[in-house]
């Protein structure tokens, strides 16, 4: 459940992040005339969401694209986008990590390994014990 909160809450935040992208995209161009978008016309802020949420996550479709300075603010984006992206991603695995314990796989014989292949060291005795009375 815990994971799931996390999980919930790093979705929201990068919603968050992306919105502020695309207020800040409508700002440049409508008020301060930083430039302007080519391709499918702007038309609402649903649509500046959309061009942020395909920049920030660099998908990049094409179908909407900056002229003039807003190309700057698009190329800062696509490095947070892909910056916090890969945070969220470790800090998820990290965190799972964390919460589930590391079971040894367990070998055709019954014994278990450990993360390095090894097997422990009461369980390669017996199992070298049973060799060498197999041999005898």
């Amino acid at each position: 459940m815990r994971v799931l909160a996390v999980l919930t809450l790093l979705f929201v935040v990068h919603m968050l992040q992306v919105g502020v992208f695309a207020i800040a995209f409508a700002l440049a161009e409508r008020g301060l005339n930083l430039g302007t978008f080519a391709g499918e016309p702007i038309k609402t802020m649903l649509d500046y969401y959309y061009f942020s949420a395909i920049t920030y996550t660099s998908l990049g479709i094409g179908d909407i694209f900056p002229i003039g300075h807003l190309r700057f603010l698009t190329g800062v984006e696509a490095l947070i986008g892909l910056l916090l992206i890969a945070w969220s991603a470790s800090f998820l695995y990290a965190m799972m990590n964390r919460l589930w314990v590391w079971q040894p796989c367990m070998l055709p014989d019954g014994t278990s390994q450990d993360m390095s292949g090894q097997t422990s060291a009461p369980q390669r005795q017996e199992r070298e014990a049973g060799k060498d009375s197999g041999n005898a």
